[in-house]
């Protein structure tokens, strides 16, 4: 059976869920496909949390169903909203339990209208004269064929776009230069007081904020003790310890640390970061109980789903955003979001941190045009999906653009769906129109 959508959007993660709901709500006949079962993508599948970041130094850069995720969660108490960064990084934070994320996800898709798909990976594709008319979608047991008139990728990885035919590179021309895979960890029985005295008492041990005030506890530091960590057969390379409290639990923390090299596109290659965390979590736990204040007692409740992967393939699109792009602010006619998360480059070879500094208040614009692969005419990118280059991913990669990303190219999809008009021939003021009548912030 051939079932036929107006919009059909590949990739449950915070992007596609944006992408699918925006379209929905505009009135387009919408399905939404995800390979897991669970929406919510990194953020519940390898615990990446928190969210960063919906502020820029000045004012509020993110908005629409992005926030209204928040205020979900916020009832649900999954979180407490948005905070100033204890450690300065960022504006502010965005802390989370992603247990309540994946209910807020689906009650938010069903009350939508959105069609939803779990367990589905898309398996092949029809293309004519650059319009993607058909895929398969499979599991273990069942295929379907799905028609649309528009198709998002959400994939995070161009996976639906590479297929049908778009070019890209990987990584930055090399795979082995993609940014390291991490395994986050929940830790329980952590005594948040101990660490905090000693926080207090080492200083210069610690990136901090001047306001850090200690109400709510992210750390990146102990950087003197980090250095033992050598002496506990610990595969990965890091010069600190960066982990966050788990809002609404008393002895609870996710430990964002390991650092896995290797290109995630290749399934050798991800099993073998997958198995290497693995191996590791229990010489780090012991390291973390011996040498850090606080976890005498830690406990593994849980470690990420899947290893999480912030770089594999990036799609070529009608503009590729560039690092000179964000540190000038180059300004767009096209432009549908602002993001302000830094450039943060996490070396693959010895996990360190690369940074670039943006002029404040350390906003840049979003263009359309980054979301339109090459070669393709009804497929739209939403997400880190979207076109940039290595250097300029690694700011526009983050959750919290991600909605604002999709919110655009779910107008974009159901806009031409509904028109019958080209996506790359759409009057981009009408759709920058629509996305800030539906509360996304575009300039």
């Amino acid at each position: 059976m051939n079932k036929q959508y107006d919009v059909v959007v590949i990739g449950g993660g915070i992007a596609g869920v944006s992408a699918a709901i925006t379209a929905a709500r505009i009135g387009a006949t919408t399905l939404l496909v995800e390979k897991n079962m669970m929406l919510g993508g990194v953020l519940t599948q390898s615990l990446v949390m928190p969210m960063m970041t919906f502020h820029s130094q000045k004012r509020r850069t993110i908005s629409g169903i992005g926030q209204e995720i928040v205020n979900r969660l916020i009832e649900l108490k999954g979180s407490p909203g948005h905070i100033n960064d204890p450690i300065g990084f960022v504006k502010t934070i965005t802390p989370f339990q992603p247990e309540k994320m994946k209910t807020v996800l689906l009650e938010m898709v069903e009350k939508s209208g959105v069609e939803l798909l779990l367990g589905m990976i898309c398996s092949n594709v029809i293309v004519e004269n650059n319009y993607l008319k058909e895929i398969n979608l499979c599991n273990e047991q069942s295929e379907l064929k799905i028609s649309s008139k528009t198709f998002i990728d959400a994939t995070g990885s161009g996976n639906l776009a590479i297929k049908a035919g778009a070019p890209y590179v990987e990584g930055d021309g090399n795979r082995q230069n993609c940014q390291p895979m991490t395994l986050a960890l929940h830790l329980s029985k952590v005594d948040k007081q101990t660490i905090v005295e000693y926080m207090r008492n080492n200083p210069s041990d610690f990136v901090s904020s001047d306001e850090s005030e200690f109400k709510y506890l992210a750390v990146a530091g102990f950087f003197e003790k980090m250095k033992n960590i050598k002496k506990y057969n610990v595969r990965f390379k890091r010069d600190r310890l960066l982990f966050f409290e788990l809002p609404f639990t008393d002895d609870e923390i996710i430990m964002n640390t390991t650092r896995y090299s290797g290109f995630a596109g290749d399934p050798w290659e991800l099993t073998n970061a997958q198995y290497l965390a693995v191996e590791d979590i229990w010489n780090f736990l012991n390291f973390l109980k011996n040498e850090i204040p606080g976890f005498l007692n830690a406990e593994i409740v849980q470690t990420g789903c899947s290893i999480g992967v912030r770089e594999t393939t990036h799609v070529k699109t009608e503009k590729i955003i560039t690092v000179n792009d964000l540190t000038s602010k180059t300004k767009y006619p096209d432009s549908i979001a602002v993001g302000s998360y830094p450039i943060d480059l996490h070396q693959p070879s010895n996990g360190e941190l690369k940074t670039v500094s943006l002029p404040y208040p350390g906003e840049y614009q979003i263009p359309l045009s980054s979301l339109l692969p090459k070669k393709l005419e009804n497929v739209v990118l939403a997400g880190r999906t979207l076109g940039a280059d290595h250097l300029a991913f690694s700011a526009v990669r983050t959750s919290p653009l991600a909605t604002a990303t999709g919110m655009a190219a779910g107008v974009t999809a159901a806009y031409s769906a509904e028109s019958d008009i080209p996506i790359k021939m759409l009057n981009t003021n009408i759709l920058r129109s629509i996305i800030t009548e539906i509360g996304g912030i575009i300039e």
